[in-house]
């Protein structure tokens, strides 16, 4: 049977196409090179929607007693998401304080953000602020070798536009009142730590895994927020007067954001997951205007016709 001529061809056949699978690589492997795009859609919604189900609350707590709601959320999903999923490995203790230091200055960012606005505008902080995907999208490409096509690159430049558009605010009192320089410094500093926060859990993930890294944010974000609660309110926590459960709604939707987020930049170069992630306005002002009847902007509309016009030069 050895020196069949039919069962050597059938055996040459084989390994010809085992050799195609190995350069291919198996349907998995060739899946997980778009798999960002599920987890930022997912992003995307639930942040999205976690800003409505705030906005119908309706009420008005101090920033510390929201940063501790949500740090009490975070740290029971992630902690269960941590549990489920770890897969126990050694890592060395400089990826781990790199690890640390990414959910530091996200955690920080927060705090600044909210910081910038009791002292400032929120038409102009919050436009600063959010602009940190383009600080993401410099950083990536200088320090962890990220690169994108012509096409991708446009792409992403007229997302950040469709972002800004969608984050900038008009909701001003008019009465022309310079805002406060300290209220811009803040939410500068927010820019800043979300932005670098991005690229440092990108690098510290490839090497310690999603997983490990949301167990590491379970712990630090939370006890900085813990902190801020203590020295802004003393101490002093004050239950949502109007739709509690509502608002916790709200806090999940925050929380679970959180994950498919980092597991978005885990799968995907975060020089294309920051800015696209940072769409979740879309879904707010979409969901406002079917369940709060808001209308949409001139200023809005636009910024939907941008989006458009960028979704199919990320394939080119």
């Amino acid at each position: 049977m050895a020196g069949c001529p039919v069962l050597r061809d059938v055996q040459q056949d084989w390994r010809s196409l085992a050799n195609l699978y190995l350069l291919a690589g198996p349907p998995a492997v060739a899946m997980s090179g778009i798999l960002w795009l599920p987890f930022s859609i997912a992003t995307i919604l639930m942040y999205g929607f976690g800003q409505v189900f705030a906005k119908e609350t309706r009420t008005s707590i101090p920033s510390g007693n929201l940063l501790l709601l949500l740090g009490g959320n975070i740290f029971v999903m992630w902690s269960v998401y941590w549990v489920i999923f770890r897969e126990p490995a050694a890592h060395g203790l400089g990826v781990w304080l790199q690890a640390i230091a990414a959910a530091a200055l996200s955690g920080a960012a927060f705090v600044t953000y909210y910081e910038s606005l009791k002292h400032g505008k929120v038409s102009v902080v919050g436009t600063i602020a959010g602009a940190y995907a383009p600080w993401t999208v410099v950083l990536a490409l200088l320090f962890l070798g990220e690169e994108m096509s012509l096409g991708e690159g446009l792409g992403v430049a007229l997302v950040v536009v469709a972002m800004l558009m969608f984050t900038y605010s008009t909701n001003g009192n008019g009465d022309g009142r310079r805002t406060e320089l300290l209220g811009i410094a803040f939410a500068s500093m927010s820019l800043f730590f979300w932005g670098t926060s991005a690229v440092v859990a990108k690098d510290a993930i490839t090497e310690i895994g999603n997983t490990d890294f949301i167990g590491v944010y379970a712990l630090v974000c939370p006890a900085i927020w813990v902190a801020y609660w203590l020295a802004a309110q003393k101490g002093r926590f004050e239950r949502p007067r109007s739709n509690p459960w509502l608002l916790e709604l709200s806090m999940l939707c925050f929380a679970g954001g959180g994950i498919t987020l980092y597991l978005a930049i885990e799968n995907g170069n975060v020089s294309i997951v920051s800015p696209i992630t940072n769409l979740y306005p879309l879904v707010t002002i979409a969901a406002a205007k079917m369940r709060l009847k808001e209308k949409l902007t001139t200023r809005q509309i636009v910024a939907l016709a941008i989006l458009m016009l960028s979704i199919p030069l990320f394939s080119l």
